[in-house]
């Protein structure tokens, strides 16, 4: 018996497919290799999508995180609200930008940072906030949006999980003054390689990404502007992220119902899906369990692969050097509770009726 994978980004239908190697064979074809109309016109692409004023496509989501920080012109060493959940992503491009991580916890539902969580966490050098819609979440910001702004820190939605998540119509990345996205192939929108971008509604600040994104030049040859790096959005990955978006509605629902499977058979019980599954994009099928490694057994041995999604919080990883002591005692209880399930577009009626299956089965164990 073949394991149902969490994850399997090669696998396409076959419209899909071909319109991404006509893409790829175009930008080969034609070029040119670096920038270009295929990257501008993925920015157009994914600006109207999103409904912001401006994308700029960059090397990977990281990089969007550090361009976006950097675009934004924080004090040195300034502090920088991360959830304690986040994965690292975010506490890696803070160090790349030398500024300091200071962490939240999160709320035992959403899995993310609240106003409080953060008015608990705050101190006299934070600047900024970056708020992740984790797992596909479009998390209500509302209230800590509001707090960010009476407190004048500045906000950055980290996307990177939540292409197409929305909330009351409107795509999430529109409350701050960032977004970042990256297209790692396993994401809702994928490129097959490394890629990311930024969304800023502020021209200023997207003008200074650009520059940013390309050795800080403000004309060719010449640096003017501070933190520059080599991080341009390839012409091939833009052409295929432009050849996929106009599936990308479409496959977020799909993900949305394969999960609603799993909701209504751990209805009622002590195991439950995490998140909303009308406005999710159901980037990670998590499903939050006290019992969770005997779960991952008794899935193990019904050939389903599973993962954790994160299994240590950045307070935890020795590299990004939170100071000790620091405590985070509701994402705690999450980090040993959380399961991620296969759920993607492209799964077999069987390979889903397996995962419920398997999971009803334990639900009624």
């Amino acid at each position: 018996m073949v394991d149902v994978p969490v994850a399997a980004p090669t696998r396409l239908a076959e419209e899909e497919r071909r319109a991404v190697s006509g893409a790829i064979s175009r930008v080969v074809m034609d070029g040119p290799w670096i920038l270009g109309p295929s990257v501008e016109r993925f920015e157009d692409d994914f600006a109207a999508f999103l409904d912001i004023n401006h994308v700029v496509g960059v090397g990977n989501g990281t990089d969007a995180l550090a361009i976006a920080l950097s675009a934004l012109d924080l004090p040195p060493g300034a502090g920088v609200l991360v959830a304690a959940n986040e994965g690292g992503y975010a506490s890696t491009a803070l160090r790349l930008c030398g500024l300091e991580p200071v962490v939240m916890d999160v709320d035992e539902l959403t899995m993310a940072p609240t106003a409080a969580t953060a008015a608990a966490a705050i101190r006299a050098d934070v600047s900024a906030i970056v708020v992740t819609h984790l797992h596909g979440e479009a998390i209500d910001i509302r209230e800590l949006d509001a707090w960010r702004s009476k407190q004048g820190l500045r906000l950055i939605e980290d996307c990177a999980q939540a292409h197409g998540a929305r909330l009351s119509g409107s795509h999430v990345g529109r409350s701050g003054d960032a977004a970042t996205f990256s297209f790692y192939p396993t994401k809702n929108l994928g490129a097959i390689g490394d890629a990311g971008a930024v969304a800023f509604h502020d021209v200023q600040l997207a003008t200074r990404a650009r520059a940013i994104r390309e050795y800080g030049w403000g004309e060719r040859f010449r640096v003017d502007f501070v933190s520059g790096r080599n991080s341009r959005l390839d012409p091939i990955h833009a052409a295929v992220l432009s050849a996929r978006l106009p599936f990308l509605d479409d496959r977020n629902t799909r993900r949305r119902r394969i999960a609603a499977r799993y909701e209504a058979v751990l209805a009622g019980g002590p195991t439950r899906l995490h998140g909303d599954t009308m406005t999710t994009v159901s980037h990670h099928a998590v499903v939050v369990s006290s019992t969770r490694d005997a779960l991952k057994a008794h899935l193990a041995r019904c050939g389903i692969s599973t993962a954790i999604h994160y299994p240590f919080l950045v307070s935890e990883m020795p590299g990004l050097r939170i100071p000790r002591g620091v405590r985070s005692p509701v994402a705690a209880t999450l980090r040993d509770s959380i399961l991620t399930v296969p759920s993607f577009p492209e799964m077999s009626e069987e390979e889903i009726e397996r995962v419920t299956a398997s999971l009803e089965e334990w639900a009624h164990a």
